[in-house]
């Protein structure tokens, strides 16, 4: 994984950590506009991983590991990780 994109998945990870403190009481604020702004950078975060993952796995694919050992590595089902991986080139342009 780049070293950027481990950056920002640790910023998003370091925010979501604060946010957790503010909703035990460690800092003032209202519940729920904690608890929005966690949820949205959990959700940035989980982005951010999901596209490290898919791109790791064609990478490996890429690089001549067959399918089935990468979807077993996922624990995807082979059928499920092929539609993906081909889903995402088409979306990207590629």
């Amino acid at each position: 994984m780049p070293a950027e994109q481990r950056r920002l998945i640790t910023s998003a990870i370091d925010s979501a950590e604060e946010q957790l403190l503010q909703l035990r009481g460690v800092h003032s604020g209202p519940t729920a506009d904690v608890a929005l702004r966690l949820l949205r950078g959990l959700g940035h975060s989980a982005g951010l991983i999901e596209n490290a993952w898919k791109r790791t796995a064609l990478a490996a694919v890429n690089g001549g590991v067959p399918l089935q050992e990468v979807a077993r590595w996922v624990d995807m089902p082979v059928e499920v990780l092929r539609e993906m991986l081909t889903a995402d080139g088409r979306e990207s342009g590629g």
